[in-house]
């Protein structure tokens, strides 16, 4: 029986490193928020980086140095980059701020999507998972730049990363807010010309998720929902790309009045 407890240490001829651009953190205030919200992507992520330290104390004998293990101590560093306002709205910027301003613990998620598997809606990636403080909120304010933070959270205790059997725990898509992990892919939906525009001074937003929309295969010419779908969007003719185009169910999400964009208890990246 093979042994499959070492870890695997050759460099292979198809060597392919883990993405760091794959590692994205969620965030929850747990102390403020209800216990049936999700977790919320903490903003436009850049560069993201953690600490896990031990301290050595070291004892000199006649003989040698005896070293002892301290205590574990970690930091999870994240540079977040804030987006305008939506309406003036509740945003990540502020609730950051209450949470810095009230000493509270948030939920603090290093998830890697380098591991994420399963389909579409029941997807899972493994997720690293502290209470944190936010001891320090800065604000970076570069000419002509965006308003970013450099924000170094404090772990309080141990960080849960694995089990007692050394196994990794796992995020389920359902503990993300609603298209999280389609979001990290995109910056916004693609839209018909009645999907978005403006209504009473407010801007109106009616674009569907890609699941929805009838897009042409590039391969057959047929006319298919969502991404990956292999049944054809119009069965009585296939071939008929034009109609499919013109009355399939990616128009039919641009009818209808619109509401405007409005505020939520979620905050915005």
């Amino acid at each position: 029986m093979a042994d499959n407890t070492q870890p695997e240490n050759k460099f292979k001829k198809a060597f392919k490193g883990r993405d760091a651009d794959k590692i994205i953190y969620l965030y929850k205030r747990f102390m403020h928020e209800p216990v049936a919200n999700k977790a919320h992507i903490l903003g436009q992520q850049s560069a993201t980086s953690g600490t896990n330290t031990r301290a050595i104390q070291s004892t000199a004998t006649k003989r040698g140095t005896a070293k002892g293990v301290g205590a574990i101590n970690q930091q999870r560093t994240v540079d977040v980059i804030f987006d305008d306002p939506n309406n003036n709205g509740k945003d990540l910027y502020w609730d950051l701020y209450a949470a810095w301003e009230k000493g509270e613990l948030i939920g603090l998620w290093r998830v890697d999507l380098n591991t994420l598997h399963g389909t579409k809606p029941n997807r899972k990636a493994q997720a690293q998972f502290s209470q944190s403080y936010v001891p320090n909120l800065p604000n970076t304010e570069a000419l002509g730049g965006i308003v970013t933070s450099n924000l170094q959270f404090e772990v309080n205790g141990v960080e849960r990363a694995i089990n007692s059997d050394e196994n990794a725990f796992e995020l389920d898509e359902s503990d993300l807010d609603d298209g999280v992990l389609d979001d990290l892919d995109k910056y916004y939906n693609w839209a018909h010309p009645s999907d978005i525009g403006t209504e009473n001074g407010d801007v109106v937003d009616n674009t569907a998720d890609d699941e929805t929309i009838t897009v042409q295969d590039t391969t057959t010419g047929e006319d298919v929902m969502g991404p990956g779908a292999s049944k054809s969007a119009n069965t009585s003719n296939p071939a008929s790309s034009s109609t499919g185009s013109s009355t399939g169910t990616g128009s039919s999400t641009g009818s209808g009045t619109g509401s405007p964009v409005s505020s939520n208890t979620k905050p915005t990246a």
